[in-house]
Protein backbone atom coordinates (compact mmCIF):
# COMPACT_ATOMS: atom_id res chain seq x y z
CA UNK A 1 0.00 0.00 0.00
CA UNK A 2 3.06 2.65 0.79
CA UNK A 3 4.44 1.78 -2.56
CA UNK A 4 1.50 2.08 -4.16
CA UNK A 5 0.50 5.67 -2.32
CA UNK A 6 4.16 6.98 -3.77
CA UNK A 7 3.23 5.89 -6.81
CA UNK A 8 0.11 7.63 -6.93
CA UNK A 9 2.18 10.31 -5.78
CA UNK A 10 4.62 10.60 -8.40
CA UNK A 11 2.31 10.24 -10.96
CA UNK A 12 -0.39 12.72 -9.81
CA UNK A 13 -3.16 9.72 -9.83
CA UNK A 14 -5.67 11.03 -7.19
CA UNK A 15 -7.77 8.00 -7.45
CA UNK A 16 -5.36 5.87 -7.39
CA UNK A 17 -4.33 7.67 -4.05
CA UNK A 18 -7.71 7.41 -2.60
CA UNK A 19 -7.08 3.48 -2.65
CA UNK A 20 -3.80 3.18 -1.39
CA UNK A 21 -4.93 6.04 1.21
CA UNK A 22 -8.48 4.31 2.44
CA UNK A 23 -6.31 0.30 2.65
CA UNK A 24 -3.91 2.46 4.93
CA UNK A 25 -6.18 3.91 6.93
CA UNK A 26 -8.38 0.33 7.38
CA UNK A 27 -4.86 -1.24 8.62
CA UNK A 28 -3.74 1.63 10.84
CA UNK A 29 -7.25 1.46 12.62
CA UNK A 30 -6.74 -2.61 12.83
CA UNK A 31 -4.01 -2.29 14.40
CA UNK A 32 -6.23 0.53 17.18
CA UNK A 33 -3.75 3.99 15.97
CA UNK A 34 -6.93 5.55 14.96
CA UNK A 35 -5.21 8.88 14.60
CA UNK A 36 -3.06 7.72 11.89
CA UNK A 37 -5.68 6.43 10.66
CA UNK A 38 -8.32 9.20 10.58
CA UNK A 39 -5.51 11.35 8.30
CA UNK A 40 -4.83 8.57 5.35
CA UNK A 41 -9.12 8.70 5.40
CA UNK A 42 -9.22 12.53 5.44
CA UNK A 43 -6.71 12.41 2.82
CA UNK A 44 -8.19 9.68 0.60
CA UNK A 45 -11.83 11.26 0.94
CA UNK A 46 -10.23 14.54 -0.37
CA UNK A 47 -8.52 12.54 -3.14
CA UNK A 48 -11.47 10.82 -4.31
CA UNK A 49 -13.36 14.30 -4.39
CA UNK A 50 -10.63 15.45 -6.59
CA UNK A 51 -11.24 12.58 -8.55
CA UNK A 52 -14.78 13.11 -8.99
CA UNK A 53 -15.28 8.90 -7.93
CA UNK A 54 -18.76 8.94 -5.93
CA UNK A 55 -18.37 5.19 -4.90
CA UNK A 56 -14.88 5.77 -3.23
CA UNK A 57 -16.10 9.38 -1.72
CA UNK A 58 -19.21 7.59 -0.22
CA UNK A 59 -16.83 4.22 0.81
CA UNK A 60 -14.43 7.08 2.87
CA UNK A 61 -17.06 9.07 4.32
CA UNK A 62 -18.27 5.22 5.61
CA UNK A 63 -15.46 4.24 7.00
CA UNK A 64 -14.68 7.94 8.70
CA UNK A 65 -17.54 8.13 10.10
CA UNK A 66 -16.87 4.54 12.11
CA UNK A 67 -13.53 5.77 12.48
CA UNK A 68 -15.34 9.02 14.43
CA UNK A 69 -17.56 6.88 16.25
CA UNK A 70 -14.82 5.03 17.77
CA UNK A 71 -12.84 7.93 19.13
CA UNK A 72 -16.08 9.66 20.51
CA UNK A 73 -17.15 12.20 18.14
CA UNK A 74 -21.03 11.22 17.53
CA UNK A 75 -22.40 14.18 15.87
CA UNK A 76 -19.48 14.15 13.31
CA UNK A 77 -19.52 10.69 12.88
CA UNK A 78 -23.62 10.85 11.88
CA UNK A 79 -22.74 13.66 9.44
CA UNK A 80 -20.40 11.28 7.58
CA UNK A 81 -22.26 8.06 7.72
CA UNK A 82 -25.57 9.71 6.73
CA UNK A 83 -23.33 11.29 3.95
CA UNK A 84 -22.43 7.89 2.93
CA UNK A 85 -25.91 6.79 3.06
CA UNK A 86 -27.21 9.03 0.48
CA UNK A 87 -24.92 8.30 -1.83
CA UNK A 88 -25.54 4.61 -1.53
CA UNK A 89 -29.07 5.37 -2.49
CA UNK A 90 -27.59 7.56 -5.29
CA UNK A 91 -25.62 4.77 -7.04
CA UNK A 92 -28.48 2.32 -6.40
CA UNK A 93 -26.25 0.11 -4.31
CA UNK A 94 -28.08 -1.70 -2.27
CA UNK A 95 -25.33 -3.84 0.02
CA UNK A 96 -23.55 -0.68 0.74
CA UNK A 97 -26.65 0.88 1.77
CA UNK A 98 -27.34 -1.93 4.07
CA UNK A 99 -23.61 -1.65 5.55
CA UNK A 100 -24.21 2.38 5.99
CA UNK A 101 -27.58 1.76 7.84
CA UNK A 102 -25.79 -1.01 9.97
CA UNK A 103 -23.41 1.67 10.92
CA UNK A 104 -25.59 3.76 11.59
CA UNK A 105 -27.86 1.64 13.62
CA UNK A 106 -24.66 0.95 15.82
CA UNK A 107 -24.63 4.89 16.07
CA UNK A 108 -28.04 5.19 17.35
CA UNK A 109 -27.36 2.35 20.17
CA UNK A 110 -24.40 4.11 21.13
CA UNK A 111 -26.09 8.00 21.40
CA UNK A 112 -28.90 5.42 23.44
CA UNK A 113 -31.55 6.00 20.65
CA UNK A 114 -32.47 2.66 20.53
CA UNK A 115 -35.79 2.39 18.42
CA UNK A 116 -34.15 4.37 15.46
CA UNK A 117 -30.77 1.60 16.54
CA UNK A 118 -33.20 -1.80 15.98
CA UNK A 119 -35.19 0.10 12.79
CA UNK A 120 -31.87 0.31 11.39
CA UNK A 121 -30.40 -2.72 11.81
CA UNK A 122 -33.54 -4.72 10.43
CA UNK A 123 -33.72 -2.43 7.53
CA UNK A 124 -29.99 -3.45 7.16
CA UNK A 125 -31.15 -7.29 7.38
CA UNK A 126 -33.82 -7.47 5.31
CA UNK A 127 -31.46 -5.94 2.27
CA UNK A 128 -28.53 -8.38 3.41
CA UNK A 129 -31.40 -11.54 2.95
CA UNK A 130 -32.90 -9.94 -0.61
CA UNK A 131 -29.85 -9.56 -1.52
CA UNK A 132 -27.89 -12.92 -0.11
CA UNK A 133 -24.87 -10.83 1.66
CA UNK A 134 -23.74 -13.73 4.19
CA UNK A 135 -21.45 -10.84 5.79
CA UNK A 136 -23.72 -8.21 5.79
CA UNK A 137 -26.35 -10.78 7.44
CA UNK A 138 -24.43 -12.00 10.11
CA UNK A 139 -23.23 -8.37 11.13
CA UNK A 140 -26.85 -7.12 10.74
CA UNK A 141 -27.51 -10.08 13.35
CA UNK A 142 -25.08 -9.41 15.75
CA UNK A 143 -25.72 -5.62 16.05
CA UNK A 144 -29.28 -6.67 16.87
CA UNK A 145 -28.39 -9.16 19.37
CA UNK A 146 -26.50 -5.90 21.34
CA UNK A 147 -29.66 -4.23 20.65
CA UNK A 148 -32.09 -6.90 22.29
CA UNK A 149 -29.76 -6.99 24.79
CA UNK A 150 -29.96 -3.53 25.98
CA UNK A 151 -33.34 -3.92 25.83
CA UNK A 152 -33.22 -6.70 28.25
CA UNK A 153 -34.97 -9.19 25.85
CA UNK A 154 -31.88 -12.09 26.46
CA UNK A 155 -33.77 -14.77 25.01
CA UNK A 156 -33.89 -12.68 21.46
CA UNK A 157 -30.88 -11.48 22.29
CA UNK A 158 -29.16 -15.00 22.35
CA UNK A 159 -30.77 -16.40 19.33
CA UNK A 160 -29.72 -13.35 17.05
CA UNK A 161 -26.21 -14.33 18.43
CA UNK A 162 -26.60 -17.79 17.81
CA UNK A 163 -27.66 -17.12 13.94
CA UNK A 164 -24.95 -14.82 13.52
CA UNK A 165 -22.09 -17.53 14.67
CA UNK A 166 -22.10 -19.67 11.62
CA UNK A 167 -22.50 -17.15 9.63
CA UNK A 168 -19.07 -15.48 11.03
CA UNK A 169 -17.50 -19.78 10.09
CA UNK A 170 -18.99 -20.01 6.70
CA UNK A 171 -17.36 -16.50 6.12
CA UNK A 172 -13.81 -18.07 7.90
CA UNK A 173 -13.68 -14.40 9.84
CA UNK A 174 -12.19 -15.29 12.86
CA UNK A 175 -12.44 -11.73 13.89
CA UNK A 176 -16.31 -11.39 13.78
CA UNK A 177 -16.56 -14.98 15.32
CA UNK A 178 -14.86 -13.54 18.04
CA UNK A 179 -16.61 -10.38 18.57
CA UNK A 180 -20.00 -12.33 18.84
CA UNK A 181 -18.79 -14.44 20.93
CA UNK A 182 -17.49 -11.48 23.28
CA UNK A 183 -21.26 -10.57 23.09
CA UNK A 184 -22.45 -13.73 24.01
CA UNK A 185 -19.77 -13.92 27.09
CA UNK A 186 -21.58 -10.69 28.49
CA UNK A 187 -25.27 -11.64 27.57
CA UNK A 188 -24.47 -15.09 29.46
CA UNK A 189 -22.59 -13.53 32.56
CA UNK A 190 -25.40 -10.91 32.72
CA UNK A 191 -28.01 -13.72 33.11
CA UNK A 192 -25.92 -15.40 35.94
CA UNK A 193 -24.70 -18.36 33.74
CA UNK A 194 -21.08 -17.36 34.93
CA UNK A 195 -19.75 -20.93 33.24
CA UNK A 196 -21.21 -19.73 29.82
CA UNK A 197 -19.98 -16.99 30.32
CA UNK A 198 -16.56 -17.60 30.36
CA UNK A 199 -16.25 -20.15 27.57
CA UNK A 200 -17.63 -17.78 25.26
CA UNK A 201 -14.91 -15.34 26.06
CA UNK A 202 -11.80 -17.71 26.53
CA UNK A 203 -12.93 -19.03 23.18
CA UNK A 204 -13.21 -15.15 21.46
CA UNK A 205 -9.63 -14.51 23.11
CA UNK A 206 -7.97 -17.77 21.21
CA UNK A 207 -9.49 -16.09 18.08
CA UNK A 208 -9.23 -12.42 18.45
CA UNK A 209 -5.83 -12.77 19.31
CA UNK A 210 -5.12 -15.67 16.07
CA UNK A 211 -6.91 -12.27 14.07
CA UNK A 212 -4.20 -9.80 16.20
CA UNK A 213 -7.37 -7.48 17.54
CA UNK A 214 -5.58 -6.05 19.98
CA UNK A 215 -8.32 -2.54 19.93
CA UNK A 216 -11.68 -5.83 20.41
CA UNK A 217 -9.25 -7.79 23.00
CA UNK A 218 -9.24 -4.90 25.18
CA UNK A 219 -12.49 -4.53 25.01
CA UNK A 220 -12.86 -8.50 25.82
CA UNK A 221 -10.96 -7.06 28.69
CA UNK A 222 -14.00 -5.21 29.90
CA UNK A 223 -16.32 -7.90 29.51
CA UNK A 224 -14.04 -10.70 31.31
CA UNK A 225 -14.20 -8.15 34.46
CA UNK A 226 -18.00 -7.40 33.69
CA UNK A 227 -18.30 -11.29 33.94
CA UNK A 228 -16.12 -11.87 37.17
CA UNK A 229 -17.64 -8.65 39.14
CA UNK A 230 -20.90 -10.70 38.50
CA UNK A 231 -19.65 -14.06 39.37
CA UNK A 232 -17.95 -12.28 42.72
CA UNK A 233 -14.86 -12.51 41.96
CA UNK A 234 -13.58 -9.07 42.39
CA UNK A 235 -9.62 -9.51 42.40
CA UNK A 236 -10.00 -11.78 38.70
CA UNK A 237 -12.19 -8.85 37.58
CA UNK A 238 -10.08 -5.90 38.81
CA UNK A 239 -6.88 -7.94 37.00
CA UNK A 240 -8.84 -7.88 33.48
CA UNK A 241 -9.47 -4.44 33.79
CA UNK A 242 -5.50 -3.72 34.44
CA UNK A 243 -5.31 -5.63 30.91
CA UNK A 244 -7.93 -3.27 29.02
CA UNK A 245 -5.95 -0.56 30.22
CA UNK A 246 -2.40 -1.79 29.23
Amino acid sequence: LQAALEVALGSNNRLLECVARNGLGQLFEHVGSFGRARTQYEAALLAARDAGDRRWEGGCLGNLGLLLANEGYAEEAFVNCNAALAVARELGDRQWEGNTLCNLGMLHHLEGAIAEARTELESALIIAREIGHIRLECISLCNLGIIHDALQEAQIAESRYASALPLARELADKRTEGQILNYQGVLHARQQDISKSRDCLDRAELLLASASDTFTLGLLSCSRAECEYLAGSSDTADSALRNAVA
